[in-house]
């Protein structure tokens, strides 16, 4: 099921952003050789505003003596990516994609948050979503793969006002490898919208659909007969004055209300080992997209 914006309620639809940013925030990588002088001095000039940790002392890898040193190089530029994946002996390990979303006020941004917050969903969730700061992770840190998102005073690339910073954090090489990502040099013509298409998944419910099946879910686990009732026959209640009380429906909006977000609801019904996730009706998220690619910029 797909829903557009124009569909949702008034009150519960996103702000349009006014400018759209998509790039590389971090990358990290095991290096077997250091980098001399000039290479050192390029890589720092071609890094963002986050720089680079190559002052920092060296340290081998635990799992290959032959790597000894790890670099973090955070915003790099376009220039950067050619000349790092041209050097022997890099093996990319971390990749951090961003997706900044500028708005016109502080309270379009704020409302834009919330709706991410309320309709965001990962795709295979395992971990716990939880808040930090004021920043929402869907992982703990070191997660294979991590949706996080904050409000920063100003957007990273740009230094513009009312950002709403969307990260997709991939950590490890396997995490990597199934994003078809091999090394540095996958990531220099890397394709930001599609990225963002797939994982930036906002979803509502079928609400009645939803309520059926979590009861039906209970009625199993319980060892029960099995209801009957589908989407053309709903459960409904019909009082002596003709006021229809539809229990699935209140059933499906009292779950998101109490667990407040649509992942959460989708969490909280998996620990009862209900999936509830045919349940999810699409919300398009075209608007919150890059326009083309979009590699990184300076």
């Amino acid at each position: 099921m797909h829903t557009t914006i124009g569909d949702l309620a008034p009150t519960d639809k996103p702000c349009l952003p006014i400018a759209i940013y998509a790039y590389n925030d971090k990358i990290a990588f095991w290096i077997e050789r250091e980098f001399d002088d000039d290479e050192t001095a390029y890589i720092k000039s071609q890094c963002g505003s986050g720089g680079t940790d190559l002052d920092r002392p060296a340290h081998k890898s635990r799992f290959d003596q032959r790597l000894i040193r790890r670099v973090e190089a955070r915003q790099p530029s376009a220039e950067l990516l050619p000349f790092l994946a041209s050097v022997d002996g890099t093996f990319l390990n971390q990749a951090e994609f961003t997706l900044d979303l500028i708005f016109d006020t502080e309270e379009a941004r704020d409302q834009a948050f919330e709706f991410f917050n309320r309709h965001s969903v990962k795709r295979g969730h395992r971990g716990e979503v939880r808040y930090y700061k004021k920043t929402r992770y869907t992982d703990r840190r070191w997660a294979p793969t991590n949706l996080v998102a904050y409000r920063p005073e100003f957007a990273k690339l740009t230094g513009e006002l009312y950002c709403l910073h969307v990260e997709w954090r991939v950590c490890g090489v396997a995490a990597l490898r199934r994003m078809n990502i091999d090394g540095i040099k996958d990531l220099i013509d890397f394709d930001h919208r599609a990225l963002w298409q797939r994982r930036l998944r906002l979803c509502t419910f079928d609400f009645a659909r939803l309520g059926r099946v979590y009861s039906n879910g209970l009625t199993k686990k319980r060892g029960q007969k099995k209801r009957t009732l589908t989407a053309r026959k709903p459960r409904v209640y019909v009082t002596r004055r003709g006021f229809e009380y539809h229990t699935d429906r209140r059933l499906g909006q009292h779950l998101l209300r109490i667990n407040e977000t649509v992942q959460g609801v989708i969490d909280f019904a998996k620990k009862r080992n209900i999936s509830v996730v045919r349940c999810l009706a699409d919300i398009s998220n075209d608007s919150w997209l890059p326009k083309g690619k979009m590699a990184n910029c300076e």
